[in-house]
């Protein structure tokens, strides 16, 4: 009898040390298998941004960063009608969100004649004016793209539409048509008193144009909208902050020398300092899907100085300190885990035309 209760007692110690290695591996398990998750999802959302930022730029002339009026239209036939999206001609925008997730967007066209300008040979007479301009190249009508023109002068940019090319007569027409389009009638021109250009205009044939915005969304997840949708679509889950600094330089210069946030000054930066920014660092911090029994994640606080509610973004210094990252928004931010993935972008079409 004593050996079979002996026996028993031994096998009862013997299952609930199973059980708790069991229990201790799952616990590791799910901590390895979510934190994997995080590291896919950080790593294809910094990916995501990254190849379209080194696209930023592109086929798109020098003489468009000097506009700060931009006119654009478009009709899709099923929203109502009107400027697109957050259209610009600078390369690269960042809109800082304070102790919040920072927004980027980017501009680019598809064209590499984009970046080449011909003048306007007549002036205007109206916003609906064909334009007259000294040459074609790059202005063919292709069926497969939208055949974007952009016409520029002073600090006025207006985005048009191509609807027929006349090589002989170098002559583009930019006639109101049924939806999709991107030109307007005439009455909506004159309403919201589009410029008439004059032969001082340049005029550039870019294709497609990219306008689109990377941003974290509520849920959290990277999401990106496009400047012809009123909807954002969502890319990576998991991503609860996006951060970002513009890398400055002297004006004339291709060399960095300072890093800022999109505050103050740089909020909404003027043409002759949009072309001093000649680079983008980015950080983006992704969660583990599995919420822990106690805080794993405490406060970070970065050489320069910054003090983060969560991980830090980058080594940083005192005279250019990280931007903050502040998880507290969440009750429970201390009981997960994060991954921060950061790099640097050096904007090479803003490089190269040497502006």
């Amino acid at each position: 009898m004593v050996e079979i209760m002996v026996g028993m007692i031994i096998g009862l110690i013997g299952t609930l040390v199973v059980l708790q290695v069991f229990t201790v591996f799952e616990g590791q398990k799910r901590t390895t298998t979510t934190g994997s998750d995080a590291q896919t999802n950080g790593a294809l959302a910094l990916y995501t941004i990254e190849r379209d930022v080194r696209m930023a730029g592109y086929g798109t002339s020098a003489s468009a960063l000097d506009c700060s009026s931009f006119f654009s239209y478009y009709d899709n036939g099923t929203s109502a009608p009107g400027p697109l999206n957050g259209f610009s001609t600078t390369p690269l925008r960042i809109t800082d969100g304070g102790m919040g997730s920072d927004s980027i967007s980017i501009q680019y066209s598809t064209s590499p004649g984009g970046a080449l300008s011909t003048p306007i040979r007549t002036n205007m007479v109206t916003a609906a004016t064909e334009l007259s301009v000294n040459s074609t190249y790059g202005c063919n009508i292709k069926a497969t793209q939208n055949n974007l023109v952009l016409v520029s002068e002073g600090n006025n940019c207006t985005l048009m539409q191509l609807t027929t090319t006349d090589q002989p007569g170098l002559k583009l027409y930019h006639v109101n048509s049924p939806a999709p389009t991107y030109n307007p009638t005439a009455g909506y021109m004159s309403t919201n008193s589009w410029p008439l250009y004059t032969t001082a205009a340049k005029v550039s044939c870019l294709g497609d144009f990219t306008s689109r915005t990377y941003s974290i969304d509520a849920s959290p997840s990277l999401q990106v909208q496009e400047s012809t949708s009123a909807t954002p679509i969502q890319l990576q889950e998991g991503i609860v902050s996006l951060q970002a600094q513009y890398g400055i330089a002297l004006a004339g210069s291709q060399q960095v020398t300072s890093w800022v946030n999109a505050t103050g000054l740089w909020a909404a930066p003027t043409a002759a300092d949009v072309k001093r920014i000649k680079a983008i660092r980015i950080a983006v911090v992704a969660r583990s899907g599995l919420i822990e029994k106690n805080n794993v994640t405490g406060t970070c606080t970065t050489t320069g100085g910054t003090v983060n509610n969560g991980p830090c973004a980058w080594n940083d210094t005192v005279a250019f300190p990280a931007p903050a990252i502040d998880l507290s928004g969440d009750a429970n931010w201390q009981r997960y885990r994060y991954k921060v993935f950061e790099t640097i972008v050096p904007l090479k079409n803003v490089i190269w035309a040497n502006i």
